[in-house]
């Protein structure tokens, strides 16, 4: 037991003694540790100082140098001010000279002025002596003959101004129709009271007069016109004045013969079936025109009754056609004449408009058309345009006038309307026998719708010096005996042969 507590003292005061000796060293180390990082700590001290008063060194010496440049600068920029200085200075001095010259010239210039004003008080005062008028009524004499003169120089000016304009006049007015007349051409549509049907064979035609005629008179009751059924094979006619129902006839009746169901209901049924589809096209057709045209604000129903003149003819021109060229020719025209456009289209579109329902309302086409622009909210300028296109009410305003013209152009040109063969070769037979009968006429030609006329005479019985007498013998002669419009060109052709056979 004894021996366990020594052994036990021992390995305690080993354990304190290895503690001490490590205690001992780590304090030593410690300190030794401290030493060198307060070594470390002056020596980083030193370090940081020594940068510092390097970098303030060389701030002070960069700050120097831009101070000096700064300096060197504004010393320039002192010069500078003080040659200028110098310069005002003189150019003040260099005024102040002028000045008292200008100063002396003002007073010399009115001691002239004075002396001016005296001299001519003198020579006013002489000429009054001399003249004897007065200064007054010298003036008013002198006024009184430049009046005269100047108003005889006006005077003449004016009528050169007015005989160079009435002769330009004419040639400007025809430039401008023609231009109108070149950018809108049309075809024509010939005028038709009938539409031909075509059919697969005659043995239809048994079918479409159908038993005792009740589908012939079934058509005509509903449809409101003729079927005309004759020898002429594989052909019915459609006949009626009234070109709304000849068209929605003959749509049902080739409608029918296509599906070959060809009876009194069915003919009633598709009547009103292509009257609607009829409708439809005439309002399609309507608003095409006023869109073409650039209308955006017309009634609904001025715009169907326009869409109505596409199966209207007059003199075979188709209407519509007719009334879209008066419209853009007298929107053309007034383009050039720096008028309101938008009132001469409408104007001209919807000048025949009552063409659209004379043939289902009693009345001329200018009073229904004008009983519809008013109904419809058309503007005065319009309306008037549509009264007065016959000539039937004055114009009351240069839109009405054009629109007159353009209709006239429109109806008048080369072929514009087709009134028939015969009254064409009337007309044109008529117009070359009254040429042929005058003396010393040979042969007579008539081109061009009666426009162009080429006359050869005899050379043995007109001379050249007959030639201006016999033209105006034929001038005469057209215009007692043919109406033409427009005007005509005369030609007289005359030739001299020398004509030997050698054999």
């Amino acid at each position: 037991m004894t021996e366990k507590i020594i052994i036990g003292l021992l390995s305690f005061f080993l354990i304190v003694a290895i503690g001490l000796i490590l205690w001992i060293y780590i304090s030593k180390s410690r300190k030794k540790t401290l030493e060198n990082i307060k070594k470390e700590a002056k020596q980083e001290r030193k370090n940081i100082i020594s940068n510092a008063y390097r970098d303030i060194s060389e701030m002070k010496i960069s700050f120097q140098r831009e101070r000096e440049v700064k300096i060197h600068e504004m010393e320039l920029i002192k010069n500078r001010i003080l040659l200028k200085e110098d310069v005002l200075d003189k150019d003040q001095e260099i005024l102040k000279i002028r000045q008292a010259r200008l100063d002396g010239y003002e007073i010399a210039l009115e001691k002239r002025s004075q002396e001016y004003d005296f001299k001519i008080s003198e020579v006013i005062t002489s000429l009054e002596v001399i003249s004897g008028y007065s200064k007054e009524e010298a003036k008013q004499y002198l006024i009184e003959q430049v009046k005269q003169r100047s108003k005889l120089e006006i005077n003449t000016f004016l009528k050169n101004a007015k005989l160079e304009a009435y002769n330009k006049a004419k040639d400007v007015g025809a430039n401008i129709l023609v231009e109108a007349m070149e950018k809108f051409v049309t075809n024509v549509v010939n005028e038709k009271t009938t539409n031909l049907i075509r059919l697969p064979n005659d043995e239809i035609k048994g079918r479409i007069i159908g038993k005792d005629g009740r589908n012939i008179k079934a058509f005509e009751q509903f449809g409101g016109v003729d079927i005309i059924i004759d020898e002429t094979p594989e052909v019915v006619t459609v006949s009626s004045f009234n070109p709304i129902r000849r068209e929605i006839a003959t749509k049902t009746l080739e409608k029918l013969i296509l599906d070959g169901r060809i009876q009194p209901s069915r003919i009633e049924h598709e009547l009103l079936k292509q009257k609607e589809e009829l409708d439809e096209i005439i309002l399609e057709t309507g608003q095409k025109t006023v869109q073409e045209l650039g209308i955006l604000d017309m009634d609904i129903e001025l715009v169907k009754l326009i869409g109505r003149l596409k199966y209207r003819t007059s003199y075979g021109q188709n209407v519509l056609i007719h009334c879209i060229e008066v419209a853009k020719l007298s929107g053309s025209i007034a383009a050039e004449l720096g008028l309101n456009i938008k009132d001469a289209i409408r104007g001209g579109l919807l000048h025949d408009i009552g063409k659209a329902v004379d043939f289902e309302i009693e009345g001329n086409h200018t009073a229904l058309g004008i009983g519809k622009a008013t109904l419809y909210g058309e503007n005065e300028v319009v309306i008037n345009a549509i009264a007065a296109h016959h000539e039937e009410v004055p114009k009351t305003s240069l839109i009405s006038a054009i629109v007159s013209i353009a209709d006239s152009m429109s109806a008048a040109r080369p072929g514009a309307r087709n009134n028939s063969v015969d009254e064409f070769f009337k007309r044109m037979s008529t117009l070359e026998k009254v040429i042929t009968k005058l003396t010393g006429v040979d042969k007579v030609y008539a081109l061009q719708s009666g426009r162009q006329i080429r006359v050869i005479v005899d050379p043995n019985l007109v001379g050249d010096n007959d030639m201006a007498n016999l033209i105006e013998e034929i001038r005469e002669q057209i215009m007692n005996n043919v109406t033409i419009p427009g005007e005509i060109t005369i030609t007289i052709i005359r030739e001299t042969r020398e004509i030997k056979i050698i054999k």
